[in-house]
């Protein structure tokens, strides 16, 4: 679903260039939860788990990614669009790179981008599908979720 965003925004905006795939940018490795429906995650993975009033993240299923793993390589994204981008970020202060996500990455990569706690991160916000955060160090932490759509599939 996120590459189908990627293209769909790459054909509205008319972009010569095809969007990257970055490896890093896969969706959460749900373990043993992989293909268990979300009503069952608090009952499944209790007490390990995070509720939100949208969410219930699980946080240490076997065979799962951690968030603290995924922090790491949102950190490791960041790494490699700056090193990819380097020349054109110095040059131009006004490149913005684009990144679609899958949400769980996507707001690790918040967390890594402006050095917060995955913890505190999880409860701020739902990043839904389609939302936008804007990684800037013209934004803080706390205004970059600018654009969000309300989610019916909660």
């Amino acid at each position: 679903r996120a590459h189908d965003t990627a293209l769909a925004i790459t054909n509205k905006l008319s972009l010569d260039k095809p969007p990257i795939v970055m490896e890093d940018l896969v969706e959460r490795d749900f373990g043993i939860m992989s293909g268990k429906p979300t009503k069952d995650i608090a009952s499944l993975c209790s007490p390990d788990v995070i509720q939100t009033d949208t969410i219930c993240y699980f946080l240490k299923p076997d065979g799962a990614e951690t968030f603290p793993q995924l922090v790491s390589r949102g950190q490791s994204i960041l790494d490699q669009i700056y090193s990819k981008h380097k020349q054109q970020i110095q040059e131009d202060e006004n490149c913005n790179v684009l990144l679609v996500a899958h949400g769980d990455i996507g707001k690790m990569i918040y967390a890594a981008y402006y050095k917060l706690e995955w913890e505190m991160v999880l409860r701020q916000f739902h990043f839904g599908n389609s939302d936008l955060l804007v990684l800037s160090e013209c934004t803080q932490a706390e205004d970059a979720h600018v654009l969000k759509f309300q989610q019916y599939n909660l």
